[in-house]
């Protein structure tokens, strides 16, 4: 359950730069995005009870995803931009808060695989137990 929370709080001080560096840099509406998508991740810790590490799992995992995808949007932005020296044109010039994302993207896909093997694993252990006690 540490290893959860220490992601979940990497994952909100990795969105927090993300968003303070875009409103900084006056893209407004992208840091609204992204202030939303921090959101998800905030939520996961206002999450009590016995089911709140699978809650905190569920926005971790969520929030990682979004952050893949808006991170993705960048990169593909910038790879894309690479056909403009072609009709002479500038390139995408990656910005502060675009490197930032970039950076949390990664760190999210990396969130994405590991809590894929940790889930199914426990799923699969629970399914094995499950048919142990109930077939014989």
């Amino acid at each position: 359950m540490r290893s959860v929370n220490r992601m979940l709080a990497l994952m909100i001080v990795f969105s927090l730069l993300t968003f303070i560096l875009y409103l900084s840099e006056g893209q407004y509406v992208f840091s609204l995005v992204i202030l939303s998508f921090m959101l998800v991740l905030i939520s996961g810790f206002q999450e009590f009870g016995n089911t709140a590490y699978t809650f905190r799992i569920a926005h971790l995992y969520v929030g990682s995803i979004l952050f893949s995808i808006a991170a993705g949007y960048i990169f593909l932005t910038f790879v894309f931009s690479i056909v403009n020296i072609f009709i002479e044109e500038e390139i995408y010039k990656v910005s502060p808060g675009d490197f930032m994302l970039l950076i949390t993207g990664v760190y999210s896909i990396i969130n994405v695989i590991y809590l894929r093997k940790v889930a199914l694993k426990a799923d699969k252990s629970k399914l094995f137990n499950d048919n142990k006690t109930c077939c014989h």
